[in-house]
């Protein structure tokens, strides 16, 4: 049961690492390019489903999955270590999203663009270099987990 924990969590640690590079690659150059017309054009083509639909998704299920991770795994302490360090990473990277991200998101996609185009920059480059802090803390904790995952497959082959 660990063996399939640990690997459905390094699944959601994979899907939420690479939608957070792709959003650094690809979509924040997009954001930033001519704003405010990049704005405008990015809230048309993010009508119908934003990131957000996806993340609130794989987020949560990853968390829980590593919850139960841990508990399910705590007599293998070598395991116990990476899989605290990956759920604690990952919760850190969701009180971020919560406290930092969100307002600079609702800046540039729910109020109005006005004329202040200096403010939907500055948000816009602060939800750019936050989404980078976002992808550490994802790399840590597949890391983590990785090592956890090496640490609970020796244990059962030395069983």
């Amino acid at each position: 049961m660990p063996q399939l924990l640990t690997t459905l969590a390094l699944l959601g640690l994979t899907l939420l690492l690479g939608a957070t590079v792709y959003e650094s690659v690809v979509m924040a150059p997009n954001y930033e390019r001519d704003i405010p017309d990049s704005i405008s054009l990015a809230r048309r083509f993010l009508e119908r489903t934003t990131p957000a639909h996806y993340f609130r998704v794989i987020a949560p299920l990853t968390l829980v999955l590593l919850l139960i991770d841990v508990i399910v795994s705590w007599r293998v302490q070598d395991a116990r270590v990476g899989l605290l360090i990956g759920f604690a990473a990952l919760v850190i990277g969701d009180a971020i999203t919560f406290a930092f991200h969100y307002p600079r998101l609702d800046i540039m996609f729910r109020q109005p663009l006005g004329d202040d185009a200096d403010r939907l920059r500055k948000a816009a480059r602060e939800w750019s270099r936050g989404n980078v802090v976002r992808a550490v803390l994802l790399v840590i904790a597949f890391l983590a987990v990785l090592h956890a995952f090496a640490m609970i497959v020796g244990g059962a082959a030395i069983r």
